[in-house]
């Protein structure tokens, strides 16, 4: 532990299961555990870190103290997911072996490596595999079996494969990272070019998928990227769909890697939204929220991706079925799990949206409410901007003269005082295009709808304004569905 902040992260970032766990543990375990637990509370009701609070109650040994409670939420922490990680097993079998061989016990040290060696090739995993390759070339040297000699020779061959295995998988991770950098800054022509160079596209368009099983799944990432930087998006979902089916196929190492996995199912939607092949969206949805996450940050994982890309996709086709049940389960889902403000604040605006697409105004009204009032979400100004505005718009459609006045007023407030937008901006447009439709009289608010429509796309040609978030767009859909006496969201749909 290095920083003082240390030992506060790890706390914050357990679940409460594991801090349950660790807790039991360590009453169980230490024989003066009241003082480390007592310390391990007081920093786990710290929302911000305070070193002189703890100081003033634990002392000058302060330092020593957190230090040992660090090791031991860690030492805690290794025996809560070991008996659900294989890869945790493997690495205890290893040292049981390793302390069998040092007393002696051949026979005994073999089997453990014979169980370590069945769990890493169900993993796929070739550097546990040569690690145990080295062990076993101790026992059967000395044992010395009848066998011995083609034994060695075996696990000479073993190890040859494994190291292959290990190199071929690295060069498609190198490779993977220098697609990943090159997508960051945006691919060129220099770039594709520098790649073929290093003999990193050769790797691909020269080559079959390889055999070994992490190999594969890179050489398949790689190729997917490598595709969209060539401008073939036809190709690349192909390779993305392989990623998707290849997790399919090893379900041991997503029952090891479940995060990966989340992360490798959300690049699939990713890439489906942003090239408009939305129809693929909801069987691997479907994949994802039955995938049975066993622990609570997987649970908080698939809960976000989840919810995220169901919003996304709705909000897209303007598809009100079922969403309800979507919104339900976001809000359960909000105060459920512990995510941070940021993504918070984006899973209430987009819920927020949703409901003003499908014109379910006044549950709209409700989480746009959430933003405003949050004073936790003022580091987002987008997305607070736009709860105004859409608040506002919400407001005036649920048609309550109470309720209008002041959110015209609250809206104003915030563009000219704390947003301090100039003469012009979308923001004081929309403010006052609608402030003017509050007022009208029915057969003015047309003509009112059709000039709010024009300063809009003035704005929006104008590239010296940008306007977050598509609120632009969605302005002039809700504009043109007033002004046609259309759905909000079949107008979106044909657009």
């Amino acid at each position: 532990m290095k920083h003082k902040e240390d030992l506060h992260q790890l706390i914050q970032a357990m679940s409460k299961s594991e801090k349950r766990y660790f807790t039991l543990d360590a009453q169980k375990s230490s024989r003066r555990p009241s003082k480390y637990l007592e310390l391990f509370q007081a920093i786990n009701e710290m929302a911000e870190y305070d070193e002189g609070k703890l100081r003033k109650k634990f002392g000058r040994n302060l330092p020593y103290d957190k230090s040992y409670l660090y090791e031991a939420i860690l030492r805690s922490m290794r025996d809560y997911r070991s008996s659900k990680s294989k890869a945790a097993r493997i690495r205890e079998l290893l040292l049981d072996a390793k302390y069998l061989y040092e007393r002696g016990l051949y026979l005994q040290c073999e089997e453990r490596l014979r169980d370590a060696r069945q769990a890493a090739g169900a993993l796929g995993d070739h550097l546990a595999l040569l690690e145990i390759n080295k062990e076993r070339r101790n026992v059967i040297w000395d044992l010395k079996r009848r066998s011995f000699r083609e034994e060695v020779h075996e696990l000479i061959t073993e190890k040859e494969a494994h190291l292959e295995a290990v190199g071929e998988e690295f060069q498609y991770l190198d490779m993977l990272y220098e697609l990943l950098l090159k997508n960051i800054k945006g691919a060129a022509r220099s770039e594709e070019e520098e790649l073929r160079q290093k003999g990193y596209t050769s790797l691909i368009e020269e080559r079959s998928a390889p055999e070994s099983i992490h190999a594969r799944r890179r050489y398949f990432q790689c190729a997917a990227l490598l595709s969209q930087m060539k401008g073939d998006p036809e190709k690349a979902f192909d390779y993305y769909e392989k990623v998707v089916e290849w997790w399919e196929e090893n379900e041991d190492y997503r029952q090891e890697e479940f995060y990966r996995y989340v992360v490798d199912l959300a690049n699939f939607l990713s890439f489906c939204y942003t090239n408009r092949k939305l129809e693929y969206m909801p069987p691997i949805l479907d994949r994802l929220q039955n995938s049975n996450p066993k622990n609570f940050h997987d649970q908080q994982t698939v809960f976000q991706n989840v919810s995220t890309f169901k919003l996304i996709y709705h909000i897209n086709l303007g598809i009100a079925t079922g969403i309800n049940e979507l919104v339900e389960s976001i809000d359960k889902g909000i105060q459920k799990f512990q995510i941070n403000i940021v993504s918070q604040a984006v899973l209430i605006f987009n819920t927020a949206i949703l409901l003003f697409i499908v014109e379910q105004f006044e549950p709209c009204r409700y989480w746009l409410l959430k933003i405003i009032k949050g004073e936790r979400f003022s580091e987002r100004k987008d997305i607070k901007t736009g709860a105004f505005l859409l608040y506002l718009i919400a407001v005036y459609e649920i048609d309550e003269v109470d309720q209008l006045e002041s959110a015209y007023r609250s809206a104003y407030r915030y563009v000219h005082k704390e947003l301090n937008a100039p003469r012009g901006s979308f923001e004081r447009v929309l403010t006052s295009g609608v402030k003017r439709l509050m007022d009208a009289t029915p057969g003015k608010k047309r003509d009112i709808l059709r000039k709010l429509q024009d300063k809009i796309r003035e704005i929006k040609n104008d590239p010296a304004q940008r306007v977050p978030l598509g609120l632009d767009d969605l302005a002039l859909f809700w504009a043109s569905s007033r002004l046609e006496s259309r759905p909000l969201a079949s107008v979106m749909k044909e657009a």
